[in-house]
């Protein structure tokens, strides 16, 4: 495995434990908009890491949008991730304040770790 991609993914691996260790916190104390956050960039990192393992190049944007859409040309199985809500995070901040928006979230990250790990 390319030592980018590698790289990428143990990113994507750490934000991903960092959100669900957050939602592992009594409902108090969890820091909803924090999940909300590593589960965008676990999202990210994973389908980075897809692009650079199967085509070795990324879209001009890092968009998530961008990114799911360039992981569906490469593989159908994409076409069952959904991650709308991810597309414009920087104007629905105040959602992400929601402790269901943060499940969701976290939901979706792990959705897309099991397709780009196969699992």
């Amino acid at each position: 495995m390319d030592q980018l991609v590698k790289a990428k993914i143990d990113q994507a691996e750490a934000f991903f434990y960092k959100a669900k260790e957050e939602l592992c916190k009594p409902q108090e104390d969890v820091v909803s908009y924090s999940v909300c956050q590593s589960s965008y960039n676990s999202v990210v990192n994973y389908l980075e890491s897809f692009l650079l393992d199967n085509n070795g190049s990324m879209p001009e944007s890092s968009s998530v949008q961008d990114l799911l859409e360039s992981c569906r040309k490469l593989d159908v199985k994409f076409k069952e991730l959904h991650l709308a809500p991810l597309y414009h995070p920087t104007q629905v901040e105040d959602v992400w304040m929601n402790m269901d928006t943060a499940q969701d979230f976290l939901a979706m990250a792990q959705n897309t770790r099991q397709i780009v790990n196969g699992a």
